[in-house]
């Protein structure tokens, strides 16, 4: 069992407000959500890829109201477990991206990928935003966001959370022109409407791309 694990079952009850309090080290959610609004304001149906226990979701859903919300994650027991909010227009499955193309998924407005790439196993880095640039519509965005790799103190203790505290082996950030190159590859040609950093990590790196509007 891994090391957060243990912890998650020892707080029992108080597992939600100890892993926000402990998120909030790292990264600003609602900070986030308002930055991707900013970039994708006419978004309707927003896809969530790597949802995890919902913290994000309640924050777009916050920023967003009206939009219409599927979360997907197959890596945890219950996703979206620790949603908060309006649950009209949201849902959380454990689907892949892979399972919504075969289904013919409509595409979405919006779709975000939140420090969920540096989790995929090299090999099915690629993929993962290929499948996340399918199941964007036309016009519509697509959302990455990442922990650049760098020199800087914060770098270290996101590495232990993200490496040790989970338990996850696969776990590598990647430096911005890596970062890049993965987003050109699946996104050939759309153009970059966002760059920003998100509090209170510089090492938050959001890139968004739009999809040119030709189907």
């Amino acid at each position: 069992m891994s090391l957060g694990k243990s912890v998650r079952r020892a707080l029992g009850r108080y597992e939600p407000v100890a892993i926000r309090l402990y998120r909030r080290r790292f990264i600003n959610l609602d900070a986030l959500a308002a930055l991707i609004r900013d970039a994708a304001p006419e978004a309707e149906r927003i896809l969530e890829i790597g949802c995890g226990d919902g913290a994000l979701a309640t924050s777009v859903r916050g920023a967003m109201p009206s939009c219409k919300f599927l979360g997907i994650d197959p890596g945890v027991p219950r996703p979206g477990a620790f949603y908060e909010g309006a649950m009209e227009g949201i849902e959380f499955t454990k689907s892949t991206t892979s399972e919504l193309l075969a289904e013919a998924t409509p595409p979405f407005d919006l779709v975000i990928v939140c420090d969920v790439v540096h989790h995929v196993a090299e090999g099915e880095r690629q993929q993962l935003l290929v499948d996340a640039a399918a199941l964007t519509a036309p016009g519509g965005t697509v959302a990455v966001k990442e922990w650049e790799r760098s020199r800087s103190l914060g770098y270290y203790p996101a590495y232990y959370a993200d490496r040790w505290v989970s338990g996850d082996k696969t776990v590598r950030f990647m430096p911005r022109d890596e970062l890049d190159a993965l987003i050109d590859h699946a996104m050939p040609g759309w153009p970059t409407t966002c760059e920003a950093r998100v509090p209170p990590r510089r090492a938050n790196l959001l890139l968004t791309r739009r999809r040119p509007d030709v189907a």
